[in-house]
């Protein structure tokens, strides 16, 4: 019996990012206010009201997309990396142990943005390594994880010690499966 094993990884937010977010809450805030009282003070009306009603739209995917940044996780289990994210961000992604081809410690990459309602996670086309899905945090080193079915770039806490536990469980998934077979093979 192969005992069942589970690492999470809560990655470091970027104060920089956070405030980012943050800021543009502010901002967001202020005009709402702003075009609420010009419509019901102004000759504005009804588009000064509209303006505010889209803006608070926009004001609730913004706090969601705030929330979503300390949502993010990493979570290592016996068969698979799970990419925990919110919808917002791309929605979790499994990736099978198997699947792996390379690990490798890399700078966040620019990419021109594809899928996602953040620029923290999602779906990037990235120049000189194709389609990837970023589940970023921060803006130092990462790990891009290419697999059979994409690439995908990570910012766990501790990049290179996350790392060397996903070599390490696919090590012992390799060695498992050859112990399996060779104790079917001397049945």
């Amino acid at each position: 019996m192969v005992e069942s094993v589970s690492v999470t990884n809560k990655p470091v937010v970027s104060r920089a990012i956070a405030w980012s977010y943050g800021c543009m809450v502010s901002l967001i805030a202020v005009l709402i206010v702003f075009f609420g009282y010009a419509g019901f003070f102004t000759p504005m009306k009804a588009l000064g009201i509209a303006a505010s009603i889209v803006l608070a739209v926009v004001e609730v995917i913004m706090l969601l997309i705030l929330d979503s940044l300390y949502q993010t996780k990493y979570v290592l289990t016996n068969d698979e990396l799970l990419i925990k994210t919110t919808k917002l961000t791309g929605g979790n992604k499994g990736i099978p142990l198997k699947a792996i081809k390379s690990i490798e410690e890399t700078l966040i990459p620019f990419g021109i943005k594809l899928f996602g309602a953040s620029f923290h996670g999602g779906y990037y086309q990235v120049p000189g390594l194709g389609r990837a899905f970023l589940a970023i945090t921060n803006l130092k080193d990462g790990l891009l994880i290419k697999t059979r079915q994409g690439n995908y770039i990570i910012t766990p806490k501790d990049p290179l010690d996350f790392k060397e536990a996903i070599e390490t469980m696919i090590r012992q998934k390799q060695v498992t499966s050859i112990a399996r077979l060779e104790g079917k093979q001397a049945m």
